[in-house]
Protein backbone atom coordinates (compact mmCIF):
# COMPACT_ATOMS: atom_id res chain seq x y z
CA UNK A 1 0.00 0.00 0.00
CA UNK A 2 1.49 3.46 -1.43
CA UNK A 3 1.01 6.79 0.66
CA UNK A 4 -2.29 8.83 -0.14
CA UNK A 5 -1.23 11.90 1.10
CA UNK A 6 2.46 13.32 0.18
CA UNK A 7 5.04 14.12 2.05
CA UNK A 8 5.35 17.85 3.07
CA UNK A 9 8.62 18.07 0.23
CA UNK A 10 6.12 16.39 -2.16
CA UNK A 11 3.78 18.66 -2.16
CA UNK A 12 6.45 21.58 -1.54
CA UNK A 13 7.79 20.67 -4.76
CA UNK A 14 4.21 20.02 -6.33
CA UNK A 15 3.60 23.99 -5.20
CA UNK A 16 7.08 25.06 -6.58
CA UNK A 17 6.43 23.23 -10.26
CA UNK A 18 3.17 25.87 -10.11
CA UNK A 19 5.44 29.06 -9.66
CA UNK A 20 7.54 27.90 -13.21
CA UNK A 21 5.25 30.00 -15.07
CA UNK A 22 5.32 32.92 -12.58
CA UNK A 23 9.15 32.36 -13.09
CA UNK A 24 9.43 32.75 -16.53
CA UNK A 25 7.69 36.04 -16.63
CA UNK A 26 10.32 37.71 -14.40
CA UNK A 27 11.94 39.56 -16.88
CA UNK A 28 15.37 40.69 -15.60
CA UNK A 29 18.10 38.75 -14.00
CA UNK A 30 17.51 40.70 -10.48
CA UNK A 31 14.21 39.21 -10.37
CA UNK A 32 14.90 35.63 -11.69
CA UNK A 33 17.66 35.64 -8.83
CA UNK A 34 15.24 37.04 -6.32
CA UNK A 35 12.57 34.41 -7.01
CA UNK A 36 15.33 31.84 -6.83
CA UNK A 37 16.21 33.12 -3.13
CA UNK A 38 12.81 32.71 -2.55
CA UNK A 39 12.60 29.31 -3.90
CA UNK A 40 15.60 28.24 -1.80
CA UNK A 41 14.05 29.87 1.64
CA UNK A 42 10.91 27.42 0.88
CA UNK A 43 13.10 24.40 0.92
CA UNK A 44 15.60 25.57 3.50
CA UNK A 45 13.06 25.03 6.04
CA UNK A 46 11.76 22.04 4.96
CA UNK A 47 12.67 19.83 7.93
CA UNK A 48 10.83 21.90 10.32
CA UNK A 49 7.68 22.45 8.35
CA UNK A 50 7.40 18.94 8.26
CA UNK A 51 7.92 18.32 12.30
CA UNK A 52 5.50 21.11 12.69
CA UNK A 53 2.35 19.32 10.57
CA UNK A 54 0.56 22.52 9.40
CA UNK A 55 -2.08 21.14 7.24
CA UNK A 56 -1.84 24.51 5.73
CA UNK A 57 1.22 24.28 3.13
CA UNK A 58 0.95 27.75 2.23
CA UNK A 59 1.34 28.88 5.47
CA UNK A 60 4.55 26.61 6.00
CA UNK A 61 6.21 27.95 2.74
CA UNK A 62 5.74 31.43 3.94
CA UNK A 63 7.07 31.04 7.38
CA UNK A 64 10.08 29.25 6.17
CA UNK A 65 10.73 32.02 3.16
CA UNK A 66 10.30 34.87 5.99
CA UNK A 67 12.45 33.38 8.07
CA UNK A 68 15.37 32.50 5.48
CA UNK A 69 15.11 36.57 4.55
CA UNK A 70 15.06 37.29 7.98
CA UNK A 71 18.16 35.60 8.47
CA UNK A 72 19.85 37.05 5.19
CA UNK A 73 19.25 40.78 6.07
CA UNK A 74 20.97 42.70 8.94
CA UNK A 75 18.29 43.35 11.28
CA UNK A 76 19.16 46.04 13.87
CA UNK A 77 18.74 45.41 17.46
CA UNK A 78 15.14 46.70 19.26
CA UNK A 79 16.97 49.13 21.31
CA UNK A 80 19.37 50.30 19.49
CA UNK A 81 16.60 51.06 17.02
CA UNK A 82 14.53 52.96 19.60
CA UNK A 83 17.17 55.84 20.49
CA UNK A 84 16.73 57.34 17.22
Amino acid sequence: MGRTAPTYRQALEERMKRWDEFARLLTTPEERAAFELVRTGARRYAAQATYVGSPDLLESILLSVLTDLAARIRVEPPERAAHR
